[in-house]
C-alpha cells in the first residue's frame, strides 16, 4: 500500500511561513524509511499532514492505513507498563470486565453481546498480546519485570523503548516515529535502531546519521527546491546527493563556459552583420550584400536561442546546494599547557553514588568526548568543571585566565525574544545572523516570540552563540540534539579547522569518530 500526496500546498498563516508548494511524494508502507532535512525544512509538518492534524491548503492525501505516532502523550504515568502497552492497542481491560459481567447476565442479548465483544478482542489479539508483547520487550533487552513498574519511575530511555514497541503490535497500522534518540545514550540508540531494522515499514524522522544507516532502507530528503527518494540508508544516499552535487557542478561551469563563449560569438557575427550591410553603400550588387547581412544576423540569433536554452538549463542546476557559507570560531590562544585538571572526584545524591575516584587532565587542543549510559553522571561531571554544583570529594583546577563556553543540554530563556538575549550578552549580531544563516536559520527568527522556536532552531541559536563569544575552551552538554544532518556536518568541519580545546557529551557514533582526540566513558566510574 502507499501513502499519496498529490500537489499539496501548505503554509503556516500567523506569522506566514511557507513549508510545501505543488509537492508530491508517493510513500512505500513497506519501506524502512528514514526522513531528512533542514531543521525547519517541514519532516514534522509532513508526519502531521499524514496523520491528518495539518490539513493542505490544496492538493490531495491519500492514507490507506491506520497511522500510530512517536512520540505521543501517556495520560496517566503512574498506571503500571503492561495497562499503558494495552490500552495503546485496545481497552482489553474494559472488554474483559465487561464480558465478565456479560457472562453471568447469561440472557441472551447479553450473550449476544458478549459475542460481538469477543470477536473484537480476538480481532485485536487478546488472547496472544501479552506474549507478544513479551516478544518486543526480548528484542528491546527489557526484562519482563518492567511490565509492573509505573511508567513514571522508568527512565528517559526505557520510556522511550515502552512507546516505540507499543507501535509495532498492531500488524495493520503504519508506525510515524519522530526524533526517537534525543538524549539516549548510545548503547541504547543501538538497541532501538537494530529493533527496528527487524521490523517493516515505518517512517522516521532522525538526525543520527550512524542511527539511519543501521535502520532504513530508503531515504527521503526534503531539499532546498524539491523533496527526492533515495534507495538505500543514510551512507548511501549521502553518497549519491554528493555525486549529483558534483556532476551539476562541473555541468554548471561547462555551461557559464558554453554561455561566455556563445555570447562572443554573438556579439561577433552581429559586428560582421553591421559592417556588411554599410558596404551596401556603393556596392554593384546590393541585394547579395544585403541577403549576407540577412545570414550573419539569422545565426546571431540562432546563436542567441542556443545561449537562453544554455541559461534555462543552468538555472535547474544546483538547486539543492547548500550554500558553503563556513562557520568559524572565535578560539583565544593560550599557552598554558594543562586547561582542566580533575583529580579524584566524589559526587553522591542522598547516599546515590553519582561519579567516584574520577581524574581528568584537559590539555591545549584536546577534544575530549563523555561517554557512558544515561543516568552515569556526564552532564553532573560538567556542572562541577564549571562551578555550578560542588563535589564532595576532589580537586578540580582551572586557571583563571581560561574562560569557558558552556552549551545547555535544553536551552532555557527567560526572555521574550532572541534580540533581548543578543543585546544582554553584548553579541556582535551581524556575525550572529551569518552564523544562523550558515546552518539554515531564516532571518525571520528575530521577529519571532522565542517560543514558536523548535528545539533544532533553540539548539542552533544556542550553538550560535558558540561560535560569536570568544573562549579558551567549550564545555557542549549534548550539541547536537535535534541538529539536522547537514548541521552537523558543518559543526564537525569547523572543529576539525579551528581545532579548539573541548570537553564535550554527545550520543552520535560518527561526531566523535570524526572530531574526539580522546573518549571518557563514566561508565567505569560509578
Amino acid at each position: 500500500m502507499n501513502i499519496i500526496l498529490n500537489n499539496v500546498k501548505f503554509y503556516y498563516s500567523d506569522p506566514y511561513v511557507p513549508v510545501f508548494d505543488n509537492m508530491s511524494l508517493t510513500i512505500d508502507t513497506k519501506w524502512k524509511a528514514g526522513l531528512v532535512g533542514r531543521n525547519g525544512a517541514g519532516k514534522t509538518t509532513l508526519l502531521k499532514l499524514i496523520t491528518g492534524e495539518l490539513m493542505p491548503v490544496c492538493g490531495s492525501i491519500h492514507v490507506p492505513v491506520s497511522i500510530r505516532r512517536f512520540p505521543y502523550q501517556i495520560g496517566d504515568e503512574s498506571m503500571k507498563v503492561k495497562n499503558i502497552i494495552m490500552d495503546s492497542i485496545a481497552p482489553f481491560d474494559k472488554w474483559e470486565r465487561k464480558m465478565e459481567e456479560l457472562a453471568k447476565k447469561g440472557d441472551k442479548s447479553s450473550l449476544e453481546e458478549y459475542g460481538n465483544l469477543l470477536e473484537l478482542y480476538e480481532q485485536y489479539d487478546g488472547y496472544g498480546i501479552e506474549s507478544r508483547i513479551e516478544k518486543e520487550l526480548f528484542m528491546l533487552y527489557l526484562d519482563v519485570s518492567i511490565l509492573n513498574k509505573k511508567f513514571c519511575n522508568l527512565s528517559g530511555g526505557e520510556q522511550t523503548k515502552i512507546k516505540i514497541l507499543s507501535l509495532f503490535l498492531v500488524e495493520e497500522e503504519y508506525p510515524l516515529i519522530d526524533e526517537p534518540t534525543n538524549h539516549i545514550d548510545m548503547q541504547g540508540r543501538q538497541l532501538i535502531a537494530k529493533y527496528l531494522a527487524e521490523k517493516e515499514g515505518f517512517l522516521l524522522v532522525s538526525h543520527d546519521r550512524y542511527f539511519l544507516d543501521l535502520c532504513t532502507d530508503h531515504i527521503i530528503s526534503i531539499n532546498k527546491s524539491d523533496i527526492k527518494i533515495n534507495k538505500g540508508n543514510y551512507s548511501q544516499w549521502k553518497y549519491n546527493m554528493d555525486l549529483e552535487i558534483e556532476f551539476e557542478k562541473r555541468k554548471d561551469t561547462n555551461l557559464k563556459r558554453k554561455i561566455k563563449s556563445l555570447g562572443r560569438s554573438t556579439d561577433r557575427l552581429k559586428r560582421w552583420s553591421f559592417r556588411i550591410e554599410k558596404t551596401k553603400i556603393g556596392a554593384g550588387d546590393k541585394g547579395a550584400v544585403g541577403a549576407s547581412a540577412a545570414r550573419m544576423m539569422k545565426r546571431a540569433k540562432n546563436v542567441e536561442r542556443r545561449i537562453k536554452r544554455n541559461i534555462e538549463e543552468k538555472s535547474k542546476l544546483l538547486k539543492n546546494k547548500e550554500k558553503s557559507r563556513s562557520l568559524k570560531l572565535k578560539t583565544e590562544f593560550v599557552t598554558r599547557e594543562i586547561l582542566v585538571s580533575v583529580s579524584n572526584l566524589y559526587i553522591a545524591y542522598d547516599q546515590n553514588v553519582i561519579i567516584k575516584d574520577f581524574s581528568l587532565i584537559l590539555r591545549r587542543g584536546d577534544r575530549i568526548a563523555i561517554t557512558g549510559r544515561n543516568g552515569t553522571g556526564k552532564t553532573t561531571l560538567i556542572k562541577a568543571i564549571l562551578g555550578y554544583i560542588k563535589p564532595q570529594k576532589g580537586i578540580i583546577y582551572k586557571p583563571s585566565f581560561v574562560r569557558f563556553m558552556s552549551m545547555r543540554q535544553v536551552p532555557k530563556w527567560n526572555e521574550k525574544y532572541l534580540k533581548d538575549i543578543i543585546e544582554s550578552r553584548d553579541v556582535d549580531l551581524s556575525q550572529f545572523r551569518n552564523v544562523l544563516a550558515s546552518m539554515g536559520i531564516k532571518g525571520d527568527i528575530f521577529e519571532r516570540p522565542i517560543s514558536t522556536f523548535s528545539m533544532g532552531e533553540r539548539k542552533k541559536v544556542e550553538m550560535a552563540f558558540s561560535f560569536t563569544e570568544p573562549a579558551s575552551v567549550y564545555v557542549w552538554d549534548e550539541p547536537l540534539n535535534y541538529v539536522d544532518v547537514f548541521s552537523r556536518e558543518q559543526i564537525e568541519e569547523v572543529i576539525l579547522k579551528y581545532k579548539p580545546t573541548m570537553l564535550f557529551i554527545e550520543h552520535d557514533r560518527y561526531f566523535i569518530e570524526k572530531v574526539a582526540t580522546d573518549v571518557v566513558d563514566l561508565d567505569k566510574y560509578t
